[in-house]
């Protein structure tokens, strides 16, 4: 089959790959990941991905299980069985299983043991950006309930497909959180508003993920088109009162919000900055 999955220096077609049911990952959500997109057979922004990877394992105290040059070898053996050009590769490392389980203890809270760390990755096609229409999507709001280190990279992420389930259930893309009437971030995205040609988009902290594409899009793009920024906290009601709302990730870059809650942005339309925004984007991803 097209899909392959790495597991600890290992190669397996999809199917094939299996990890111990003893992994702190699957008891506890121990562990972190990474997604890198992909476009026309080409990583993008493959140094600022691994950055965060990196930190993400240093901030749940797990020791990185490769360098970076065993990293990005792997990565590269890996990627080329890829048949696809355009696709996201996921990396997920977990604390792992316990070297040796003859005490019978099989489950516990504290990480008191010796583990093997688990190391895996798998790709999966996405759209061409180049090829694809940008077309407004729908989105929730619901109240932000996750934990307070949302800016760790965890594989925890219960609330957030519990909330874009919800929103898949309304039609919606997306559900956009809320929390003390600030606007934090999407299930699965970085939220930015428009209003009087000022863009806006939340400071960077711990009830946010550090998007790699926010990153590139606000110390790249947005200078590049010469649009003014300011990075501060919003409320639901700029957030619903805005001229345009875009919202970024790793495989759709930017994407136009047009209805939240039901109610219009826009008239319902992609507005002209997020346009230009898109198309000067889709430029690095050739």
């Amino acid at each position: 089959m097209k899909n392959k999955v790495f597991l600890n220096g290992t190669i397996y077609n999809a199917k094939d790959a299996k990890v111990s049911l003893f992994d702190r990952g699957y008891l506890f959500s121990d562990g972190i990941y990474e997604l890198i997109p992909y476009f026309n057979s080409k990583p993008f922004l493959l140094e600022d991905h691994y950055k965060r990877l990196q930190e993400s394992l240093k901030m749940i105290g797990l020791e990185n299980p490769y360098t970076k040059k065993e990293w990005f070898k792997n990565i590269n053996d890996f990627t080329n069985n890829s048949e696809y050009k355009n696709y996201y590769l996921y990396i997920q490392v977990t604390r792992g299983a316990p070297k040796d389980i003859s005490d019978g203890v099989l489950r516990e809270h504290a990480a008191t043991k010796n583990y093997i760390t688990a190391v895996s990755m798998f790709y999966s096609e996405i759209d061409n950006l180049q090829e694809k229409n940008i077309i407004g999507k729908k989105s929730i709001t619901m109240e932000d309930k996750r934990w307070k280190k949302c800016n760790i990279k965890s594989i925890s992420l219960l609330f957030n497909s519990y909330a874009k389930t919800l929103a898949y259930k309304e039609g919606a893309y997306e559900a956009i959180l809320i929390r003390d009437d600030v606007i934090t971030e999407g299930c699965s995205s970085n939220v930015f508003i428009v209003k009087n040609n000022i863009i806006k988009t939340a400071p960077k902290s711990n009830l946010i993920l550090p998007g790699v594409t926010r990153s590139f899009v606000i110390e790249k793009i947005i200078k590049e088109n010469g649009n003014k920024l300011l990075i501060e906290n919003f409320s639901k009601n700029e957030l619903l009162e805005s001229d345009e709302v875009f919202i970024t990730n790793s495989t759709q870059g930017i994407l136009p919000i047009t209805i939240i809650d039901n109610m219009k942005i826009n008239e319902g339309i992609c507005g002209e900055i997020t346009k230009e925004l898109y198309k000067t984007f889709i430029k690095y991803t050739g």
